[in-house]
């Protein structure tokens, strides 16, 4: 069901500029943005139109807060003017398959931000730097990793710019970390970034070889403090896991499958094909199709999609260096997203999952589940405020930054 209310388009002002895309089916709307989705739908044509049917429900509200005379002074200074608040547009979108929920208003940007002491770009990334090197300084044990960390009972694996390590307190049975030889998060280029994911996928089949009953695969990485990490020398880490596969893995699975027993057609395509058609797809080749969220699960969520069959096939195949060579079109996407998220959009702290089938067959289905990226924003390195309360951890992501601007900034492969 999509609700189409009356027309808004909101601008919103991502690191101090303005950005709009208009590319696709919507090309000719003038301003294309979270607030006039509904109408950005209504241009789609009806095939594309019946698969946002399917994926989305879509709803636009607006708030109408009244603010006494005692607080008029506060809210001019805070969100600019009145008006601001007093008709408020909020778009929620709820994914109908993986039941992910984004509310975005980016109203709620302003909540907390200091208005007194606007520091420029520079001063602030200056600021940043010196916070990690502070705290690089302080915590060292990755830099000597054969004696300050943990090996695995296989040993370690050695990457040209990383090496593995084994988690000194662990999550799973199996929990591994690779270690990157240069400590600083985001000092990275595409061959050092494929080394590491490339180390990262050589732990999880060596650890499946000395485990065969271990199975499904999850690569994360916390990048600085506040996306999680306790230190910030650069670092992933592997999980592979018995049982089943970690419960956010399996509902996307369990939703991939179940729209193909509905519809008959794979969820990954043709959410691929809404947001190409929307004009928030920046990666489109053979291997790899990356978008950025609609539903996304925090700020700036991008998602990376391998198309190439060797890696849907999983481990099992008899070659294991023709699964590693199809996989690194991904590892490249994955760069280049990072980097535009970093170099172009000021991002310094981020989370990375990879969703990877399991190493052997299983009782459950996998044909319909890729292997899939995602990344997300997590907020000022500089802020002590967490960018994840009662909101986003039971009900769904309260999302500022339009996912429009987002992909602007963003080069197109």
């Amino acid at each position: 069901m999509l609700l189409f209310a009356r027309f808004c388009i909101c601008q919103y002002t991502a690191y101090g500029t303005v950005v709009w895309l208009a590319t696709g089916a919507v090309k000719n709307m003038e301003h294309p943005s979270i607030f006039n989705l509904p109408e950005l739908i209504a241009t789609l044509p009806d095939d594309l139109h019946t698969i946002c049917e399917r994926l989305l429900f879509v709803e636009r509200v607006y708030g109408t807060p009244v603010p006494p005379p005692s607080m008029q002074n506060w809210i001019i200074k805070r969100f600019g003017s009145l008006d601001r608040i007093r008709e408020q547009t909020i778009v929620k979108i709820t994914h109908l398959w993986t039941l992910e929920t984004a509310f975005f208003n980016p109203l709620r940007a302003y909540r907390h931000q200091d208005m007194t002491a606007a520091a420029d770009r520079s001063s602030i990334e200056q600021a940043q730097e010196t916070a990690i090197a502070t705290d690089l300084d302080a915590h060292r044990m990755f830099r000597d990793p054969l004696r300050q960390t943990t090996a695995d009972p296989f040993g370690r694996i050695q990457g040209e710019y990383c090496i593995s390590a084994s988690n000194v307190a662990k999550c799973d049975g199996w929990h591994g970390l690779v270690i990157f030889d240069e400590p600083h998060p985001l000092r990275f280029n595409q061959a050092q970034l494929c080394d590491y994911f490339n180390v990262a996928v050589r732990w999880l089949a060596t650890a499946h070889q000395a485990d065969t009953s271990a199975r499904y695969p999850l690569i994360i990485w916390n990048c600085l403090w506040k996306a999680g990490a306790s230190i910030t020398h650069g670092h992933l880490q592997m999980l592979l896991g018995r049982g089943m596969a970690a419960g956010q893995v399996e509902r996307w699975r369990r939703a991939a499958v179940a729209y193909r027993q509905r519809y008959n057609r794979r969820l990954s395509e043709e959410s691929g094909e809404l947001h190409t058609a929307l004009g928030l797809t920046f990666q489109q080749t053979e291997e790899v199709c990356g978008y950025v969220s609609l539903t996304p699960v925090t700020e700036r969520e991008l998602v990376l999609v391998c198309r190439n069959p060797l890696v849907a096939a999983g481990w099992s195949l008899r070659d294991p260096d023709a699964f590693y060579v199809a996989l690194q079109p991904v590892w490249q996407a994955t760069f280049a997203a990072l980097r535009a998220l970093i170099d172009r959009q000021g991002v310094r702290s981020f989370n990375v999952a990879v969703y990877m089938p399991p190493c052997v067959t299983t009782s459950e289905a996998w044909t319909e589940m890729p292997l899939y990226v995602r990344i997300v924003d997590r907020g000022d390195l500089l802020s002590h405020l967490t960018s994840i309360g009662a909101l986003e951890m039971f009900v769904g992501g309260v999302i500022t930054v339009d996912p429009f601007a987002i992909a602007a900034g963003i080069p197109q492969t």
